[in-house]
C-alpha cells in the first residue's frame, strides 16, 4: 500500500461506494472539520451503510442545544486513492458541496495545496449542475 500522500486541491471529484454502487461528487476539502460528512441523499444512492453509530453535535438553533448524526462506514476513491473511514451522514441541502472531507481522511493521505482549486466554477453552477447528474 502506498504510504506517501498525494497532492489535492480544495475541491476534487470524488467518488463514493456503497452497496448500491457508486456517485461521483465534487467534496471540498476541509481541515477545520474534524470527521468527513456526506449529504443524505448521496448516502441513500450509493447505498452506504450500516449505520454503525452516532455523534452528538452542538447546535444554538436545536431546542437541547446538540443535534445527533448518524456515522456510516464509507469507501471514498480521491486521486485514485480509495480510503475507508466513517463519515457523518447529514442534510446538505442548501449547501454548495454535498460531500466535505475532513481531517479523519486529510491527515495521513493528502497535502492540500490551495493553488490547484479550481476558482472557475461558482457554488450556484454546481448545485445546478448536481440537479442535472452531471460531474465536472
Amino acid at each position: 500500500m502506498d504510504k506517501r500522500k498525494k497532492l489535492i486541491g480544495l475541491v476534487e471529484v470524488v467518488e463514493i461506494f456503497g452497496s448500491k454502487g457508486s456517485v461521483k461528487k465534487r467534496a471540498l476539502f476541509d481541515t477545520g472539520a474534524t470527521r468527513s460528512c456526506v449529504d443524505v441523499k448521496v448516502a441513500a444512492k450509493a447505498g452506504i451503510g450500516p449505520i454503525v453509530s452516532s455523534v452528538r453535535i452542538k447546535s444554538a438553533s436545536a431546542p437541547k442545544g446538540y443535534t445527533r448524526r448518524a456515522i456510516a462506514e464509507a469507501v471514498i476513491r480521491i486521486k485514485d486513492k480509495e480510503v475507508k473511514a466513517r463519515v457523518n451522514i447529514e442534510d446538505r441541502e442548501g449547501l454548495p458541496y454535498s460531500v466535505l472531507i475532513g481531517r479523519d481522511i486529510i491527515h495521513e493521505n493528502f497535502l492540500i495545496d490551495v493553488s490547484k482549486s479550481n476558482k472557475s466554477i461558482k457554488s450556484i453552477d454546481l448545485r445546478e449542475r448536481e440537479k442535472n447528474e452531471y460531474v465536472y
